[in-house]
């Protein structure tokens, strides 16, 4: 996809997998290093970056919601269809925390990366 960066996606999905798994142990840092890895490793670029950590931070809110709604419904019963709309605010802010700290960090891994590349071309 670009002359000097790996696949959008696979480092999207790359961050995803590493925001899902850090974040349960680093809930602020696990987030935003997700997104610093997902966007060192695609394409440089800050916006770029930026776009890769919100679309696995989304994710990763969506995955998390699931699992909320799941094993509450499991434990829940019937009550769980209530919860399920405390769920779907859940869900809002999930998305809004994951997906901006996402974004920082994405923002910042594929600026970094945009760095390295041009200190690559200049010398």
């Amino acid at each position: 996809m670009a002359e000097d960066g790996g696949s959008f996606w696979l480092s999207t999905l790359v961050g995803l997998i590493f925001m899902l798994f850090i974040s349960p142990f680093f809930p602020v840092g696990g987030p935003i290093l997700g997104g610093i890895v997902g966007g060192y490793l695609g394409p440089p670029g800050a916006a770029r970056g930026a776009l890769g950590g919100l679309m696995g931070g989304l994710i990763v809110a969506a995955i998390f919601s699931v699992v909320a709604v799941v094993g509450g419904t499991a434990l829940l019963g019937p009550l769980g269809a209530t919860i399920g709309l405390g769920i779907t605010v859940l869900l809002f802010v999930l998305a809004l925390y994951f997906g901006l700290l996402g974004a920082v960090g994405g923002a910042i891994g594929g600026a970094l990366k945009a760095w390295v590349v041009f200190r690559r071309r200049t010398t």
